[in-house]
């Protein structure tokens, strides 16, 4: 519920041009809608003092792809590093997960922001036709562009290597 009201202080609605019905709620619920598939997505959501400040959509097409389509942070908590704090779990999760890439339709406005600050390159056209032969349900919104940046390698440390790490006292 606080996550949805997140997503709604900080978008005008998302409407479905036949039914009217804003996307948002959908999308964080993870629920179709008329031609969607919001299947299969979940809210990652970052709290302070049982707070919601910042939260994303995240959706994963297997080892192959990711993608966020919708991220938010609260007006007041803005500027304050907590959506950089969610992205970095976010991409170590992925990591984790063995997820090789990941992508998001970025406004023109915040391009920069996730070139420079996270690491993002803008897709071409072709491998954006390329993309959607796979995942068919990718998000895109008018007026945006596809970005996708490869996630790294997770290292896991075996607990024996761990052990061998400790020092002898």
């Amino acid at each position: 519920m606080f996550s949805l009201l997140t997503f709604q202080d900080c978008f005008d609605p998302i409407v479905d041009s036949v039914t009217g019905r804003d996307f948002i709620p959908s999308m964080v619920y993870g629920r179709n809608i008329r031609g969607q598939d919001f299947g299969g997505m979940y809210c990652a959501i970052l709290t302070v003092n049982s707070t919601v400040v910042s939260a994303g959509i995240l959706r994963i097409f297997g080892q192959d792809r990711a993608e966020l389509p919708l991220v938010a942070t609260r007006v007041g908590s803005q500027g304050k590093g907590y959506f950089q704090l969610l992205f970095s779990c976010i991409e170590k999760l992925l990591s984790f997960l063995g997820v090789r890439s990941f992508v998001l339709p970025a406004a023109v406005e915040a391009m920069s922001i996730w070139t420079e600050k996270f690491g993002f390159q803008e897709l071409t056209p072709d491998q954006l036709v390329s993309y959607r032969r796979t995942c068919w349900q990718m998000i895109s919104f008018k007026g945006t562009s596809m970005l996708e940046k490869s996630v790294s390698r997770c290292r896991i440390i075996q607990q024996r290597e761990a052990e061998n790490d400790v020092p002898d006292e």
